[in-house]
């Protein structure tokens, strides 16, 4: 139970650090390490009672009578590789394969992250956490263009879940970078609709708003 809990709440405090950074380069102060912590270490965290404990629903776990030494003190790259190590040996462990791409995005190795979540997604795995994450993985690794691969999948998701903040986010910077003025201001406009004032990603949601009120007032007859 405790996997189970720990598996999940990964995934939550995963999706309020994303937010988190996505908004925090606004600041002056250099704050960025606290969602940097919580993107790698809560990731690392799981992945680490994931080694030890083992799936309980598969025949050969616990996993960690398979392991040289506790993974308890090991380096995280070495987790990661050792990660890595068992998805060799378990190519179909979908758990197993979200926490690596996880644990890939959080720090910073966007190409691998983006093989980790095809990787998951060709298990079946087609959930919103899923098709975000390679989405992103995709635009940090174009350098914060969205690709129509990238847009594609940010179309799945707000068909399925339409409040999705990180996807709506960046389907309205997509917009944007294909000049889809209307489009991507009503995007933004309803993002913003949305999030609280005095946060730093209202104030960052309100400049693309004004931006592209600029650009279209510019672009009028």
């Amino acid at each position: 139970m405790l996997s189970i809990w720990l598996f999940w709440s990964a995934a939550a405090v995963l999706a309020m650090g994303t937010v988190w950074y996505m908004v925090v380069p606004l600041r002056a102060d250099g704050g960025r390490w606290i969602p940097s912590a919580l993107l790698v270490g809560f990731p690392l965290l799981a992945v680490l009672f994931y080694l030890a404990l083992g799936r309980p629903d598969m025949p050969d776990a616990p996993l960690a009578a398979r392991l040289a030494g506790p993974v308890e003190n090991l380096p995280p790259d070495a987790v990661r590789a050792r990660l890595e190590a068992e998805l060799r040996a378990r190519p179909n462990d979908a758990q197993g394969w979200r926490l690596l791409a996880r644990l890939r995005q959080g720090v910073g190795d966007h190409a691998k992250a983006a093989d980790a979540w095809q990787r998951l997604i060709a298990l079946g795995e087609t959930d919103a956490e899923a098709l975000t994450g390679l989405a992103v993985a995709l635009i940090e690794q174009d350098g914060g263009v969205v690709s129509s691969a990238a847009f594609e999948l940010l179309e799945r998701v707000r068909a399925a879940e339409p409040e999705n903040l990180q996807a709506g986010f960046w389907y309205a910077i997509a917009l944007r970078q294909q000049g889809a003025i209307e489009e991507a201001r009503a995007a933004f406009v309803a993002l913003r609709a949305t999030i609280p004032d005095g946060v730093p990603l209202a104030a960052m949601l309100e400049r693309e708003i004004e931006a592209l009120n600029s650009a279209a007032t510019s672009d009028a007859p």
